[in-house]
């Protein structure tokens, strides 16, 4: 009898090959024994199950284990273990920090020459300068607008990578 029949009856489980060779390489375990065992207690141990079809997916801290019945089809890396995500998201923090606070300067430059264009109107007499005042004004409600739109861009592109942008 050969030792994964003695697994199936005892209704442990059974490793492909791939299996074998991701846990390998990805966990140091080259015992098909100690591969099993490593199995079971990730499988004990996981967080999330899904069922896909024929396949379930076991979803650990560190590892995603991916079987069809009894048998372990192939182990990778869980999304949370990947420490480049948190690197990636530090950076798009960093950026979208950096050009919400440019905006925002902007922002303010904006609202201050608003108001100022607004003062200078009322206080005008001559309908030529008026008219001069009342053209900068609308350039300036106008430029707030599309700087207020790309406050929200950013804030929205941030949001999309799970990044909270303020500044």
């Amino acid at each position: 009898m050969k030792m994964t029949d003695a697994f199936k009856k005892a209704g442990e489980y059974v490793l492909t090959h791939h299996a074998k060779e991701r846990i390998r390489q990805r966990v140091g375990i080259t015992s098909e024994e100690t591969a099993v065992a490593w199995v079971r207690e990730m499988i004990e141990k996981a967080a999330e199950k899904r069922q896909e079809g024929d396949k379930t997916r076991y979803i650990t801290d560190s590892f995603e284990l991916i079987l069809s019945g009894i048998k372990v089809i192939t182990v990778i890396p869980a999304e949370q273990a990947n420490d480049y995500l948190v690197k990636f998201s530090d950076v798009v923090a960093k950026e979208a920090s950096k050009l919400l606070k440019y905006y925002k300067r902007e922002l303010r430059k904006t609202e201050i020459a608003i108001a100022e264009a607004q003062l200078n109107y009322l206080k005008a007499r001559n309908p030529n300068v008026k008219e001069r005042i009342k053209k900068k004004l609308v350039e300036a409600i106008d430029y707030k607008a599309i700087v207020d739109d790309e406050i929200k861009k950013i804030e929205l592109a941030a949001e999309r990578f799970g990044v909270e942008a303020t500044k």
